[in-house]
């Protein structure tokens, strides 16, 4: 199988799962989300921080809990051999300085991918990749998710598994520091991921867009945006919405964004305000449903 049919199959899965309306840049204001769904991936990035007992209580179906040696990332896979697929669930860090000592590294060109990464990000992700592939069946669709720096790492996991010839399902992760460059966003930008972030999280908006730019070009996400609201709100942008109006947001809202609100707890909630109902709003809008 070739590496469009290998992306192209779990890509329309996850459209159909997750995205019922349009997807165009002038109407992503219209895009629902299935938050049930949205949830499904947030319980498991939130159990990564868990002890391997309770996350196997949890995830019955858990075949492994391991911890990068170099790192100290711990991460986890279930197998679902009804639906043939795996999951990796990789933990994050849970606190602002952690945060801001994960995003001081410069940018280093990875020769697998043929990008600039997140050289710090980069070095975890190897480790794990290197520990976690003989593990793996190439015969099922592998999923990932994780939080903060573990979203991190499981965005640049799909990366690696893409190269490896891995099939890939639909992934979602949560509060999400930047990656990557804007190549590297281009280039991987077909793969199956949604990034979730509140809007008054500091983190998905590091490292600044002027940072390090006349090196290799300013951090850039890839994917599409779902921005979390208060109470059943929320709005959704598409890669090139984040790259056009998130430039300066950064240093406009420095100050603003409440640290505990990058927590997987925090995010767990506002998902669960939303699950019975959820009505989507025009991002420009997006400041009438942000608390205060």
């Amino acid at each position: 199988m070739n590496q469009t049919a290998r992306i192209m199959k779990p890509f329309i899965f996850a459209v159909v799962l997750l995205l019922t309306a349009c997807q165009n840049q002038d109407n992503s204001d219209k895009v629902q989300i299935r938050f049930h769904e949205v949830d499904w991936y947030a319980q498991r990035a939130a159990a990564a921080y868990q002890t391997e007992a309770l996350i196997r209580a949890t995830f019955p179906a858990t075949q492994l809990v391991a911890t990068s040696a170099q790192g100290k990332v711990q991460y986890f896979m279930e197998l679902d051999h009804q639906h043939q697929r795996q999951i990796i669930a990789v933990r994050g860090t849970d606190n602002l300085r952690n945060i801001r000592d994960d995003v001081a590294y410069i940018e280093s060109r990875n020769p697998k991918l043929g990008i600039f990464v997140h050289n710090g990000f980069d070095r975890d992700t190897d480790q794990i990749f290197r520990d976690i592939q003989p593990k793996l069946n190439k015969k099922y669709t592998t999923i990932v998710t994780g939080h903060s720096l573990g979203a991190a790492i499981a965005t640049l996991l799909m990366m690696y598994l893409y190269e490896e010839g891995y099939p890939l399902g639909p992934s979602i992760n949560f509060g999400q520091p930047k990656v990557t460059n804007h190549a590297g966003a281009q280039k991987y930008r077909h793969l199956p991921l949604l990034r979730v972030a509140d809007e008054n999280d500091l983190v998905p908006l590091v490292p600044p867009t002027d940072l390090l730019d006349s090196l290799h070009g300013a951090y850039e996400h890839l994917g599409p945006e779902l921005i979390l609201l208060q109470g059943k709100y929320y709005s959704y942008q598409t890669q090139h919405q984040v790259r056009t109006e998130g430039v300066d947001s950064f240093w406009d809202n420095l100050g603003n964004e409440s640290i505990t609100e990058h927590f997987m707890t925090h995010y767990l909630r506002n998902i669960n305000s939303k699950l019975e109902g959820a009505t989507a709003v025009p991002y420009a809008q997006r400041e009438r449903y942000i608390p205060h």
